[in-house]
This record gives structure tokens, C-alpha cells and sequence, in this order.
């Protein structure tokens, strides 16, 4: 844009290079874009190895249209309530109760026999701790988008929907180099407007092993 005078000017055309007057108020749209991500949070660590986490997020995107003389706003609300779980030495073959046994049996017997009990016990394990980690993850949100015609001064709305999220997750390392993973995820879809969609429910699940020749 290229003053003339009082605010009036000209802009150059990209195909042919002419100069064509314009004003330099001559907006086509104008947004504003709020987010607060979060804008409520907890996230607690407990003493028994427990994560508790909680937050409340929320959107807004107010568009301006010169052309159609609306207003178009859509906004989002956010729940997310999470929590874990760490299981320290968890043997899920049943033979590290074996072995707790062993070693009180030997303690009772002098402290040259519980500091051989405990070397044989790391030696078997290979120094790594048969940690079980267990996530679950609960959320919820709302979104829709409204227009608002300026002219008319009527509001309608477009789109919008709540979906509820369920994750749950567990990690199992079962050696050094061997990790084992469970996950299941549940989302739920309910639309705002029966006319312009219908509920869907989505469902994922699985099993994975984790092979690392680095560690």
C-alpha cells in the first residue's frame, strides 16, 4: 500500500502491475484468537509413587467477515482428570516373592549370608527393576461455532460436539533391554446438531514388545 493523501492510496496489482486505489482500512477479516492452556491446573506427586493431574483448558476464535457482515466464533472446553501408578519390583512371573523369601531366610542367619543373598538377588535381576507403570486418563470436551449475522442481528449454529476420551496404559519392563506395553483407548462423539452428523464411538487397543540392543 502506497499513500496518496487523508488516508487514500493505491496498491499494485499482482498480475498486471497496475495501481489500484485502496484505503488502508480496506480489511477483508479480522480474528481473534484466546486460548488459556491451561487455565486451571493440578499436578500432584504423592509419597506412594502415585501422579494425580487436573486441568481445565478453554478456546475461543472470534472471526470478522467484511464481505458476509458476520461474526463467526467457535470455542472449546477442556476437562482432563489423569492418574498413575508406579509398582516398584512388581515380578509378574511370581518369582520375586520366591526370592523375598529366600533372602529373610538367609538374613536370620548372619549378615555375611543377607549380603550374599543380596548379590545373587542382583545378579539375577541384572541391576534393573521390574517396574510396572499403570496411566489412566479421563477427558472431556466441548466445542461448537456459532454465526452471528450482523444485519439481522439472528445467531445459528453451525457445528459443535462433546467427545469423552478414556486412555489407559501400562508399561512393563521386563529386562534390560525388554519392555512390554498395554494400551486402550475409548472416544465417544455426541454432535451438537442431529442433522449434520451422528454419535460415533471409536475403540483402540493393543500389545507391543519393546526390543532395545543399546541398553
Amino acid at each position: 500500500y502506497m499513500e496518496y493523501m487523508n488516508g487514500l492510496g493505491f496498491i499494485t496489482d499482482a498480475t498486471s502491475g497496475a495501481p489500484i486505489p485502496n484505503s488502508m482500512y480496506n480489511v477483508s477479516t479480522v480474528s481473534i484468537n484466546e486460548a488459556f492452556s491451561p487455565l486451571l491446573g493440578v499436578d500432584v506427586t504423592l509419597n506412594n509413587n502415585m501422579t494425580i493431574k487436573a486441568e481445565y483448558r478453554t478456546t475461543r476464535v472470534l472471526s470478522l467477515s467484511m464481505t458476509s457482515v458476520q461474526i463467526n466464533e467457535s470455542s472449546s472446553h477442556d476437562w482432563v482428570i489423569g492418574a498413575g501408578y508406579t509398582l516398584n519390583n512388581f515380578n509378574l512371573f511370581g518369582g520375586g516373592r520366591n526370592r523375598h523369601r529366600q533372602v529373610k531366610s538367609r538374613q536370620k542367619g548372619g549378615a555375611k549370608n543377607a549380603s550374599d543373598s543380596n548379590s545373587s538377588s542382583r545378579r539375577s535381576t541384572g541391576g534393573v527393576n521390574n517396574d510396572l507403570k499403570l496411566r489412566l486418563d479421563l477427558s472431556v470436551r466441548k466445542q461448537a461455532a456459532i454465526s452471528r449475522d450482523i444485519a439481522t442481528m439472528t445467531s445459528s449454529a453451525n457445528s459443535g460436539n462433546t467427545a469423552f476420551k478414556l486412555s489407559f496404559s501400562a508399561d512393563y519392563t521386563l529386562s534390560r533391554m525388554l519392555t512390554m506395553s498395554f494400551y486402550y483407548d475409548r472416544q465417544t462423539n455426541t454432535p451438537l446438531l442431529s442433522s449434520s452428523s451422528y454419535p460415533t464411538t471409536t475403540q483402540d487397543f493393543g500389545l507391543s514388545m519393546k526390543f532395545s540392543l543399546t541398553r
